[in-house]
């Protein structure tokens, strides 16, 4: 049962990161507002019945406090153009699949909405396991919302804490310590990243360049299906990993869902290099690498405001090169 559990909370969060649609998650949010006030009444009958030490203005807000912050899901440290025509770019991205230890309805909530505006699946490995608490309400209002907006409502999830086995996460997130005391400052389990490059063959036609680009780099070699081939990088974080591909979409896919520190489109595994810590809890940096659509003219100056060439960028049109997903990368 766990495993299924954890199955269909990460087909939900790559699902959700395959969206191009970079409001999404504003009309998400803006949505499930709307459906709270309109279940007040429901949701302060609980509470009574439930003696929880919670308000409905508390949950309210949340919801308020959370729709005026900024969306931080793909905003990038820095970006820039080299002479040969590529981008560089270090990205927040999501984690993954997170586990988190908490029972606090509050906090709770907040990372059930955290899960829509970081785009990671979330599960809530909760010692206080009630399907008929308050958080759970919550949950079915926030469930139909993505349903509502063609997301899987799977992202976000609430476990008994005894069935919740950390070991299948990409991270694990504890709100208090082993004897129930809130702790200062939240603790954390993350993979170890294995010291390890892959090399995705994905189109025969790029194979002899491909070898010819990453000669001298010691790395593993994939073939197949994209599918296969991502489930096979993403069991463990590496170091880097390229795919050599024509196909914009399947770039895309590769860029999103790659568990690497280095993600690479068209280029050798040599410019792997070592990735900062987020101070974010939800998020993990990349390094991108891919190139530009030789039909652009991109100005020869190289430069490292990241502001200016962000401009750059959307004046010359390049998002609608490569089946335009620079947009979400850049914008």
């Amino acid at each position: 049962m766990m495993k299924n559990n954890i199955e269909k909370l990460k087909i939900a969060t790559n699902s959700y990161r395959l969206k191009n649609d970079n409001q999404i998650t504003k009309k998400i949010l803006e949505y499930i507002e709307e459906r709270i006030k309109a279940n007040q009444k429901e949701i302060e009958d609980l509470i009574k019945i439930k003696k929880e030490k919670v308000t409905y203005e508390q949950i309210e807000n949340v919801f308020k406090d959370e729709n005026e912050k900024d969306i931080k899901y793909k905003n990038y440290k820095q970006m820039i153009i080299n002479e040969d025509k590529f981008i560089f770019a270090t990205l927040l991205m999501p984690i993954g699949t997170i586990a988190v230890e908490a029972y606090d309805t509050i906090e709770v909530i907040r990372y059930f909405v955290d899960a829509i505006k970081t785009r990671n699946g979330i599960a809530i490995s909760d010692v206080e396991y009630d399907e008929q608490s308050v958080k759970f309400l919550v949950l079915e209002i926030i469930k139909e919302a993505l349903k509502k907006f063609d997301i899987d409502e799977n992202l976000i999830m609430i476990m008994p804490y005894e069935e919740c086995f950390y070991s299948y996460f990409d991270k694990v997130i504890y709100t208090y310590n082993k004897q129930g005391k809130k702790l200062r400052q939240n603790g954390y389990e993350m993979k170890k990243t294995i010291d390890k490059k892959y090399l995705y063959i994905e189109n025969i036609e790029l194979e002899e360049i491909a070898l010819s680009d990453n000669e001298k780099e010691e790395k593993e070699i994939l073939y197949g299906e994209i599918q296969d081939v991502i489930e096979e990088i993403s069991k463990f974080p590496s170091l880097s990993a390229s795919i050599y591909t024509k196909d914009a979409e399947k770039a895309y896919y590769f860029i999103n869902l790659a568990n690497s520190e280095n993600i690479f489109v068209n280029t050798s595994l040599e410019n792997t290099r070592e990735v900062e810590n987020s101070q974010c809890e939800l998020y993990t940096y990349r390094n991108i690498i891919l190139p530009i659509p030789k039909e652009e003219k991109i100005s020869e100056e190289k430069t490292e405001n990241v502001e200016e060439m962000s401009l750059q960028i959307v004046n010359k049109s390049i998002f609608e090169k490569i089946k335009n997903y620079l947009k979400n990368f850049f914008k």
